[in-house]
């Protein structure tokens, strides 16, 4: 979560959101969406990537017999609370489709890098 959290950060910076949006407004939103570039959601997508990766090796790294178990199951609560994001907001749909598979395949690679290991 904290690279998730550490990627907002730097978005923000560079693509702030306006100071009278209205988080309400629908149409608000999708007009401040409709105006950010394609970067913004890039850095967004690559942050996702990222955690779920680092999720996925980490906890198949230190977890004992069943790794793969565990790893999946980490992963899928960083893909729950991604999905949730994604349709919480009204991001493009080429995002969300992108955002999606990068999780959820960067998660997956984590996943089977960190179970791969072998044990003495």
């Amino acid at each position: 979560m904290l690279i998730i959290i550490m990627a907002q950060m730097i978005r923000e910076g560079l693509y702030p959101q306006p100071l009278n949006i209205d988080f309400d407004d629908k149409d608000s939103i999708i007009k401040w969406m409709s105006k950010l570039p394609s970067k913004a959601f890039i850095i967004i997508a690559i942050s996702h990537g990222l955690s779920s990766f680092a999720a996925g090796l980490i906890s198949s790294l230190v977890s004992g017999k069943s790794r793969m178990t565990v790893g999946m199951i980490t992963i899928s609560v960083i893909f729950i609370a991604v999905m949730m994001y994604l349709f919480t907001y009204y991001f493009p749909v080429w995002f969300v489709i992108t955002d999606t598979v990068v999780t959820a395949v960067l998660g997956f690679t984590g996943v089977v890098i960190g179970s791969g290991r072998y044990e003495n």
